[in-house]
């Protein structure tokens, strides 16, 4: 096994994508900062005081929030680029003069992409996490108690960890739709991101031309539909004692009449207290079979682009 090549096409990944996974994420953690402080200095006139804990934990979870959605979308774009960007600019012919299969590369970029990546937007998470601890040390007034640095630690170490188990699940999940654009970016190159979905869109509409059902049903679409959000098995009958505990901690942090911008009525205590029972209960409901299954769907994804690559594209 050649750890130099294999470390040497993760880091290439990550460089040739370095606006996307570093750049953009620190210009938008810094205007967090820069128009979260003006609003702290400057328009707290008349805003209820907040425990400065409630306040960090939320700004955690708002974080989550953002950078997850941003994730999901920089990976369609990473997959839709990162198997066919070998073959700019000569790479291929590096990469075919190194002593690693056109399989084995294909699976490290599959690898970056569901795995370092997400550890990537998580440590941006934490990063947005610690600006806005950085923000309450320095507007400490608007807060009715202030959070010592050791409690932030370890509550950014808690909530992190717990966040990095769903995420890696979540995205090991989704990974048959990536490595879809990824083997139509193979065939197809930038015509991939089209494609992804006209493709499905397609097959679709002749299932529901040739069953003359009127449009009612779609096997295909249902399929898709439940294979986006079913990651987690709602028939365990385990599921009805956790959406009550659920339900009644929803009531219990309650926001206010104001929603999210009233804070008064976080409780990051009770989310913290509840957090291991959360993260569990996802564990032990995710439908791990469908989730191998998707996995080998990958996999031959990517063994149907790594077999074009070397028998039909020329370095």
């Amino acid at each position: 096994m050649n750890i130099t090549a294999e470390k040497a096409i993760i880091k290439k990944e990550l460089l040739e994508h370095k606006t996307s996974l570093f750049i953009a994420p620190a210009i938008l953690t810094s205007l967090f900062f820069v128009l979260i402080s003006i609003q702290m200095f400057f328009g707290t006139e008349g805003v209820p005081l907040v425990p400065a804990h409630e306040m960090f934990v939320a700004a955690y979870v708002m974080s989550t929030v953002f950078f997850v959605i941003y994730m999901v979308i920089t990976l369609f774009f990473y997959f839709a680029d990162s198997f066919s960007s070998d073959r700019k600019h000569n790479g291929l012919l590096f990469w075919k003069s190194l002593p690693i299969s056109d399989l084995k590369i294909l699976g490290l970029k599959t690898f970056t992409g569901t795995i370092i990546i997400p550890l990537i937007i998580l440590g941006w998470i934490m990063v947005a996490s610690v600006s806005s601890y950085i923000i309450g040390l320095l507007n400490f007034g608007g807060f009715t108690q202030f959070i010592a640095p050791w409690t932030a630690l370890y509550t950014l170490v808690e909530l992190s960890a717990n966040l990095l188990i769903i995420l890696v699940i979540v995205f090991l999940w989704l990974a048959p739709f990536y490595t879809w654009v990824g083997v139509l970016s193979a065939f197809f190159k930038k015509w991939s991101i089209a494609l992804a979905f006209v493709i499905p869109l397609v097959l679709i509409a002749m299932e529901e031309i040739f069953s003359f059902d009127a449009f009612q049903t779609s096997y295909i679409a249902d399929f898709i539909g439940n294979r986006l959000v079913g990651i987690v098995d709602h028939s365990v009958a385990g599921n009805a004692e956790f959406n009550q505990t659920m339900q009644d901690m929803s009531v219990k942090m309650n926001f206010g009449d104001d929603g999210p911008n009233n804070l008064q009525g976080f409780e990051a205590n009770l989310l913290l207290s509840k957090l291991e029972t959360i993260t569990w209960h996802f564990i032990t409901n995710v439908r791990w079979l469908a989730l191998l299954s998707g996995l080998l769907v990958s996999g031959v994804f990517v063994y149907i682009a790594s077999e074009y690559r070397r028998r039909f594209i020329e370095a």
